[in-house]
């Protein structure tokens, strides 16, 4: 996937004939073509032009490429290209369980025996595996071939291949819906939250978790790339949420500010009109956070030295686990046994 190459309708033009307040695709929460880039590299140093709309924060990339080529990109390149893997080794099952187990901490509260759950982008099946360990009638679907049948032939899970768009779900049929960092990959989330919604039932939940546009514990340049097509912060994932026909249940910032996450439920609310959606002032506040991120600043915080150690201290956890389980199932049920001792 060529991160250089736009939309069928965007000009094949070199970097530097785009004008920094040129916008090819407009917002997907407010509609508006009123907005500036604020980057125009990705992490690697490669040409990503990342755009934000003046008139409600949302950041985007734009142009980017063609639906064909996400779709051959997360299908078959995605995973080679972030883990540099076909499918999981165990160090990624531990770390994967470890996140999955932490996520479903946050849900037990909501959770029932029998519960109807879908996890949208489930990756290598984890998160359902533990909520499947958790008494729910879980399923999921992962558009990269690799990870799909690493969940469904390795950890017995339901896990299917295929994009949102080709999933057959009856309406009205689902309790809850998870989306874990999978929004920011999409092409046009409004439409995302909108099907996912016909899919639950009156009152059905939706949980959302998202990178934070806002973060500043990670290294500048290394903010944006081409698998994330939109950024979001608190104000724009609520505000899409309620654009789709939910309202807010509860929301949260982890505490190194880096992921946000929100509860949506299914309700009958009149969504809120484009005119509703703008939100200059987050405009400001979003533009000027990144403005102000900068390495020189970045190094003279404790964020880039606390992030070192943790890694170290992980990845000693994560080695020392894996040599004591001999299978990726052991690996997680062993990280279940020690989150949910009485499951």
């Amino acid at each position: 996937m060529n991160p250089n190459r736009g939309e069928k309708d965007a000009p094949e033009a070199s970097p530097a004939a785009i004008a920094p307040d040129k916008i090819f695709i407009p917002c997907n929460l407010c509609g508006s073509t009123d907005g500036h880039e604020i980057r125009n590299k990705d992490r690697h140093g490669g040409y990503l032009r990342t755009v934000i709309c003046r008139h409600c924060g949302l950041v985007w990339s734009d142009p980017r490429p063609t639906p064909e080529q996400v779709r051959e990109f997360y299908a078959h390149e995605y995973r080679m290209n972030y883990k540099g893997v076909y499918q999981p080794q165990p160090k990624h099952t531990y770390r994967s369980g470890k996140v999955a187990v932490n996520r479903c901490r946050r849900l037990k509260p909501m959770l029932k025996p029998g519960m109807k759950i879908m996890d949208v982008g489930a990756g290598s099946g984890e998160v359902v595996y533990v909520l499947q360990a958790l008494g729910c009638d879980v399923s999921g679907f992962e558009p990269n071939e690799g990870y799909a049948k690493y969940a469904s032939d390795i950890l017995g899970v339901k896990v299917t291949q295929g994009f949102y768009q080709d999933t057959s779900v009856p309406p009205e049929s689902l309790d809850m819906i998870t989306l874990y960092h999978v929004l920011e990959h999409m092409e046009d989330p409004y439409d995302v939250m909108k099907c996912l919604r016909r899919w639950l039932k009156p009152g059905g939940y939706f949980l959302v978790e998202i990178p934070n546009v806002e973060a500043v514990c990670q290294q500048p340049h290394t903010q944006f790339h081409r698998g994330h097509l939109h950024h979001f912060n608190q104000a724009t994932l609520q505000m899409m949420g309620r654009k789709a026909g939910f309202t807010v249940s509860s929301h949260d910032t982890s505490t190194d500010g880096g992921n946000i996450w929100a509860i949506f439920q299914k309700s009958d609310v009149t969504p809120p009109s484009a005119k509703e959606c703008e939100m200059p002032a987050n405009y400001e506040r979003v533009a000027k956070i990144l403005r102000g991120h900068t390495g020189f600043k970045h190094f003279f915080t404790p964020h880039p030295y606390q992030r070192i150690f943790r890694k170290l201290a992980a990845r000693s956890e994560e080695q020392r686990s894996v040599r004591l389980q001999r299978t990726p199932k052991e690996v997680l049920d062993a990280l279940i046994a020690e989150a949910f001792p009485r499951t």
